[in-house]
């Protein structure tokens, strides 16, 4: 009588065993890649979202700077002496109608790169909402119009409604705030430790 070993597995066996294992490694490694894929893709989205957020902070500085520009210049002229008054409205060319003249201008180009700016969507209320604000104080600072002299430039000027520019530029600082909530974003930091000294 012989002894004989006998293989826990037939060589069909075994191909089936193997060909399961390969099928299960492949199926893992593609959920990783998978994984690593969407992890990848959330990451690089969020990166980009926080660079068009930082475009959005930088214009809205540049809003608060011609803002601030318009108060100053209106605040001058009002507590300012007559000859400044009568220099205002009697030269189109005077330092103080220049400035009113640039600060619309500028205003008019920030309003109009914030219409036309390509944001992810949850950004475009902040980027409306700054819009707003510049052409608010671009509106504003162009009341005096060039060929204006006299009274009528003297009306124009105390037409100028700094609240309404002070109001809309709050609605739009708000919307700023809410969107670097949004998206995680430290907004201080973001303006006094990120290089946005404008």
């Amino acid at each position: 009588m012989k002894i004989g070993f006998y293989p826990l597995f037939t060589s069909r066996e075994k191909v089936g065993h193997v060909s399961m294992w390969v099928t299960l490694a492949i199926g893992a490694g593609s959920v990783l890649l998978l994984v690593a894929a969407v992890t990848g893709g959330v990451l690089a989205w969020r990166a980009a979202e926080r660079r068009y957020l930082l475009r959005l902070i930088s214009r809205r500085e540049a809003v608060l700077a011609v803002r601030q520009v318009l108060e100053g210049a209106v605040m001058r002229l009002a507590e300012g002496s007559d000859e400044r008054l009568e220099m205002f409205s009697s030269d189109a060319d005077s330092a103080d109608r220049r400035v009113l003249c640039e600060v619309a201008s500028r205003a008019q180009v920030l309003a109009d790169e914030l219409d036309v700016m390509a944001l992810p969507k949850r950004l475009i209320p902040a980027a409306r909402a700054l819009s707003d604000a510049a052409y608010v104080v671009a509106r504003e600072a162009g009341k005096v119009l060039h060929d204006e002299k006299g009274d009528r430039a003297l009306e124009e000027l105390g037409s100028i409604d700094l609240e309404a520019v002070s109001h809309v530029f709050e609605v739009a600082t708000s919307a700023v705030s809410s969107a670097c909530r949004s998206c995680g974003v430290d907004e201080d930091s973001t303006v006094y430790g990120g290089g946005l000294y404008l």
